[in-house]
C-alpha cells in the first residue's frame, strides 16, 4: 500500500487512509481505536441536523470529541 500525506485546505494528514463517517459505528471509542492503528483522518458520527438543532442529548453524546486530536473541523470545512 502506498501511503502519503494528504493536504486538505490548511490541514495535512500523516497519511491518505481515511475512515468514512458511518451512522452507528464511528463514535468516540471506535475513532480512538482506529487512530491507534494510524489512520490519517477520521470522521464523527453521521447525525441528524434536526436533532442537532433541537439539542438532542443522545445526538450530542454521539458527537463527543473530548480528548481527540486536533484540528476538528465542522462540515463547513469543505465549503
Amino acid at each position: 500500500m502506498y501511503l502519503k500525506p494528504l493536504q486538505i485546505g490548511d490541514v495535512t494528514t500523516k497519511n491518505n487512509i481515511i475512515l468514512a463517517p458511518m451512522a452507528g459505528i464511528t463514535d468516540l471509542p471506535f475513532r480512538s481505536i482506529v487512530e491507534e492503528f494510524g489512520v490519517g483522518l477520521v470522521y464523527t458520527e453521521m447525525a441528524s441536523a434536526k436533532a442537532i438543532f433541537y439539542g438532542d442529548e443522545k445526538t450530542n453524546k454521539l458527537l463527543n470529541t473530548n480528548g481527540e486530536k486536533r484540528p476538528i473541523r465542522s462540515a463547513n470545512f469543505w465549503k
